[in-house]
This record gives structure tokens, C-alpha cells and sequence, in this order.
């Protein structure tokens, strides 16, 4: 039964050869975008899921509006982790980081 099927499938490929080759690379298309969907959300979900205290991590964002559209950066003043720290009991320890044009590290 399957290997009438396969003759079957096998024939129309051979005698709608446009038509099937649409089809697959329709197919394909799909799936190697549903395949990059999946690995993006993976790697969304796994973010800092390596830390052995993953769950009390948490990552302060700033949020401003220019030209009506809302953006969202990282990078937050200088004071700020000091003053989470010692405004918050919750607040263990905070780290900040912000982007430099130019940096240079050097070892001797």
C-alpha cells in the first residue's frame, strides 16, 4: 500500500515538475523559518539561565520617548546602583555597565 503511494506521489512530482517545485520550496521556506523562530525563542528564554541563582537575577531598563515611540536601553545613570542598594533591603548587589566609544584593555 505505501508503495503505491510512493509511485503515486513519485509520478505527479515527475509530471507537475513547476508545481511541485513550488511546493517545496514553499515547504522549505517555512520550515527553515519556523526552525529560526524556535532557536530565537529558545535563546530569549534561556537568557542568564546559567547563573546558579537565575531566578533572582532581574535587569533594570530605561525607558524614554523620542518622537512619540518608546525605546528601551540597558545602560542606566551612574548613581543608580548605588541608590537600589541602599534604598531597597531586597537588593543584594547590582551591577552597572555602560558603553564606551573607545576602550582599551591591556595586560602586561
Amino acid at each position: 500500500m505505501f508503495k503505491n503511494y510512493l509511485k503515486i506521489a513519485l509520478r505527479n512530482l515527475f509530471k507537475y515538475k513547476v508545481y511541485s517545485i513550488i511546493n517545496i520550496f514553499g515547504l522549505s521556506v517555512g520550515l527553515a523559518c519556523c526552525i529560526l523562530i524556535m532557536l530565537f525563542v529558545r535563546d530569549e528564554l534561556s537568557y542568564d539561565k546559567f547563573h546558579r541563582n537565575a531566578d533572582q537575577i532581574y535587569r533594570v531598563v530605561v525607558e524614554f520617548k523620542y518622537k512619540d515611540r518608546p525605546d528601551h536601553f540597558a545602560n542606566t545613570q551612574a548613581p543608580l546602583a548605588p541608590a537600589l542598594l541602599n534604598e531597597f533591603p531586597e537588593v543584594l548587589n547590582a551591577v552597572r555597565f555602560a558603553r564606551r566609544s573607545e576602550v582599551l584593555v591591556a595586560y602586561e
